[in-house]
């Protein structure tokens, strides 16, 4: 090799002849570096001969030589930057994976398959497995991807964006046509559709913009394209000569090239003029660009059956329009003095083509047939083509829309009533510039430029509340509250509960008070509960962990008293929030939203009521968090209090305990002997829901028959008085259950009475009270004790009639044989009576 210390090498370049010395010695004789120098551009260029005689060859494989040689260029800040490679001839033209007919292509992306810490190692085993994969004929190996073939781009050119699949050729005859050509600006058109020779051509430019999907005003023209039925070369052309050499292999001959590029520009008058009257100084400017598409079979797999076309497009000087047009009317007339002088005009225009270097745009496939989305295996696949509802535009709400409308949404909602002012710019997506417009609108219009044929994005302003009245909701796939307002969670629960179609799926997003936790309520279609509902149950289920693993959860979104310091950010009436930063709530955002499309993803008869809990990343330093972690809940056994209209949800939990106590005494005290407890829960008047969170057995001085049953007072104070504090006050006294064994759930004439003037077991009870009867006809009441299944229930909210302050309630009228006590309303039977039980004193007011 060359001496290199007088040539002002880089210390980089240095090292990669350094390596390359090494390899050599190493190699035996199968690699052998000769000659160095460095080139005007400060590249130092090598020449490398590689022993090939070795390699085992095949009939498809490169006939190489013995020994073949090639020039490296390495790069003055090599080792962080790649080498090239190039031979000193042109066999390898046309081959796969030889750009320019003398640069071998060893990597697909340098980015990541370059590794600089393997320098000329790594290089030199590449540019080796080449050539082995040369001589076999596995350039293109079976099952990976074709490399499509390569154009110089040329800048100035100007971009074409492919949107739309490509046609393709028959296995006889190429496919001629145009592509629709939506200009977006002045250097960038994309690809909307294309049109057949055969094919009946828009008349005007309102109906080429209708047959895209364009909308009004969009600047839309056709551009002519050909599809042949053969690849051409693994690299296109620098010249008009070379490329129409080409294509006559494929029987496309200048003639058919000229007459389609005029086809098109005429139609292209026609659309912008369809009263056909053009003026006389634009009878031969161009009316569009001249962009020829031109469309190969050479996409695919290797091996794998037939090829998808490739697209490449020419831009052509605005000559081409007035060459096209003239060739067009002439070579095609059919009348013989035209053709002969349009022979003339063909063969005028072969020769300019000769004389023309091929300008070839810049090309980004967006067509489905040959892209694959980078988020097509993520749980937002789930969001392609759906209907979203974003509810608030804040700090939570902005993120979420802006994930959707990239996931491929088709429809975008956002409602808000919110304006952009300066201190939200911390940590939401809006400018400067947006400060005093409406936040809805400006979000709207942001995200309508993401993906605008796709995905549209509207605005609505106003309330919440009063505006969701106004919409279809059922038209919706996902509804995301963002609003981390409890007026719009009990709107939610009330609209939800009432509506008699199953709603979409809703999640309601929190996140806590310093944006380091945060929490996302999931409500899957047809579930029992939404947002205030699982939230409540979160809450439940934080105080119930015996481990303390919720404490923060507590402290954070439910706790016991009010918190007393509240972040205010600016003067006045402005609305209390938190502290965090745009990373951090952007950060909760995506994990919320990946956590409920994870959820989403998972087949329907799997969805129940969940809550996802995610905790923001400490300092190596601080105490680490607690990962991720679901909550979930089976749905709630219904029922409906007729007098108010309000639902009975009744937990799981506390339906099992109901169950278990009426097995309990169907086995202990017989079949007809009636049982019951307290319920413990809440009423949501709001959302006209009562929750049943649990149930209790009948306290020791009970009083249970088969004629009624009475509850007793032992223990029931401390019990319920320890259930609210261990629930944080969420769960309390909610009212009485009992049974009717082997008859309807139906109150007695008796339990009605007993309801006007209720007495409750608490000194401090409630006004109102829910009174719950289990029974049905013995084959229900059977299979409930035997497998669960719900009995028929019977549910009514009761009001007391006197104070609870009252010590002297009016007495209750049971069966005159049993005298005047007072009883809880319990359930008097209506069969006859065969037993007269002792009657023994009611519980106090």
């Amino acid at each position: 090799m060359k001496n290199s210390t007088t040539l002002n090498l880089t210390a980089g370049q240095q090292l990669a002849l350094e390596q390359l010395h090494r390899i050599a010695q190493a190699s035996g004789g199968t690699v052998s570096a000769t000659h160095v120098a460095v080139t005007a551009d400060k590249y130092a260029e090598v020449r490398v001969s590689v022993g090939c005689a070795n390699l085992p060859r095949t009939e498809d494989g490169l006939r190489l030589r013995s020994v073949e040689a090639v020039t490296l260029r390495i790069p003055p800040n090599f080792p962080f930057a790649a080498p090239s490679v190039r031979t000193r001839h042109t066999r390898f033209a046309g081959a796969p994976h030889v750009n320019w007919t003398r640069h071998l292509c060893l990597y697909r992306s340098t980015a990541t398959e370059w590794d600089p810490a393997d320098g000329m190692y790594g290089f030199i085993t590449r540019l080796l497995d080449w050539f082995e994969a040369a001589a076999a004929g596995e350039l293109d190996r079976p099952g990976d991807p074709l490399h499509p073939p390569n154009a110089l781009t040329d800048h100035t050119a100007g971009l074409l964006v492919i949107r739309r699949d490509a046609p393709a050729a028959l296995p006889d005859e190429p496919w001629l046509g145009a592509a629709v050509i939506h200009q977006v600006h002045e250097t960038r058109s994309d690809v909307v559709g294309w049109l057949a020779v055969e094919e009946l051509w828009p008349a005007s430019l309102e109906q080429l913009r209708e047959s895209a999907a364009l909308p009004a005003g969009a600047h839309a023209f056709l551009a002519p394209t050909v599809v042949t039925t053969k690849h051409l070369t693994f690299e296109y052309p620098l010249t008009a000569r070379e490329l129409v050499d080409a294509l006559a292999r494929d029987h496309i001959t200048p003639r058919l090239l000229l007459g389609l590029t005029g086809v098109v520009a005429d139609h292209n008058r026609i659309l912008l003029h369809a009263d056909g009257d053009v003026p006389a100084d634009e009878e031969d400017a161009p009316t569009a660009p001249v962009h020829l598409l031109l469309g190969t079979p050479s996409r695919g797999i290797a091996g794998g059956g037939p090829r998808q076309t490739h697209l490449a497009a020419w831009h052509l000087p605005d000559f081409a329009d007035q060459v096209g047009r003239l060739a067009a009317r002439t070579a095609f007339s059919g009348r013989p003095q035209m053709a002969e002088l349009g022979d003339e005009v063909i063969q005028f225009g072969t020769e300019w083509l000769d004389r023309l270097p091929t300008r070839w745009m810049r090309v980004y496939e967006a067509r489905p047939e040959v892209t694959v989305r980078r988020d097509h295996t993520t749980p937002a696949a789930w969001l392609q083509g759906k209907r979203i509802l974003v509810l608030g535009t804040g700090a939570l709400g902005a993120p979420i829309a802006d994930m959707c409308t990239r996931a491929g949404a088709a429809h975008v909602t956002v409602v808000d009533n919110g304006l952009v002012h300066p201190g939200i710019l911390a940590r939401q997506p809006y400018t400067d510039a947006d400060i005093g417009f409406l936040k809805a609108r400006v979000l709207a219009g942001r995200l309508n430029r993401i993906a605008p044929r796709t995905t549209r994005v509207e605005a609505l302003v106003g309330n919440i509340t009063t505006r969701l009245s106004g919409l279809d909701l059922h038209t919706y796939d996902l509804i995301w509250d963002c609003t981390a307002n409890r007026i719009v969670r009990a709107h939610l629960e009330h609209a939800r509960r009432t509506d008699p179609t199953p709603w979409p799926h809703l999640a309601t997003l929190m996140i806590g008070h310093h944006a380091t936790r945060g929490i996302a309520a999931f409500s899957p279609r047809g579930v029992t509960g939404s947002g205030t509902d699982v939230l409540r149950r979160t809450a439940l289920a934080a105080h119930a962990d015996a481990t303390h693993a919720f404490d923060d959860l507590i402290d954070d979104f439910f706790p016991t008293t009010p918190p007393t310091e509240l972040f205010q950010p600016e003067p006045g009436c402005s609305d209390a929030t938190f502290t965090g930063s745009a990373a951090d709530v952007t950060a909760l955002a995506g994990q919320l939203a990946t956590g409920i499309l994870h959820a989403l993803a998972e087949p329907a008869d799997r969805h129940t009521m969940a809550a996802l809990i995610v905790r923001m990343p400490a300092g190596p330093t601080s105490a680490q968090p607690a990962g991720p972690r679901w909550l979930t809940w089976p749905d709630d056994t219904l029922a409906t209090d007729e007098a108010t209209g309000y639902e009975v949800r009744i937990s799981p939990a506390g339906m099992a305990e109901m169950r278990a106590e009426a097995r309990r005494g169907a086995r202990l005290r017989g079949q007809r002997v009636e049982t019951g407890g307290a319920l413990l829960g809440a009423v949501d008047d709001a959302a006209g829901v009562i929750f049943v969170d649990e149930a209790t057995g009948p306290p020791p001085d009970s009083l249970l028959t088969e004629t009624y049953f009475q509850h007793g007072l032992d223990g029931v104070s401390h019990h319920l008085a320890a259930r609210r504090k261990a629930t944080g006050n969420i769960s309390r006294f909610l009212g009485m259950w009992h049974t009717h064994p082997h008859t309807e759930a139906q109150p007695s004439t008796t339990d009605r009475a007993a309801m006007t003037s209720l007495t409750l077991p608490l000194d401090d009870a409630p006004a109102r009270a829910l009174i719950l009867i289990a029974g049905g006809p013995p084959p229900v009441w059977h299979q409930w004790l035997a497998t669960g299944d719900a009995p028929n229930l019977y549910t009514h909210l009761a009001t007391r009639t006197v104070s609870a302050a009252s010590k002297t309630p009016p007495p209750q009228q049971p069966p005159a044989h049993l005298g005047p006590v007072q009883w809880w309303p319990g359930g008097y039977s209506t069969r006859p009576l065969h037993t007269v039980p002792v009657p023994r004193k009611g519980p106090r007011s």
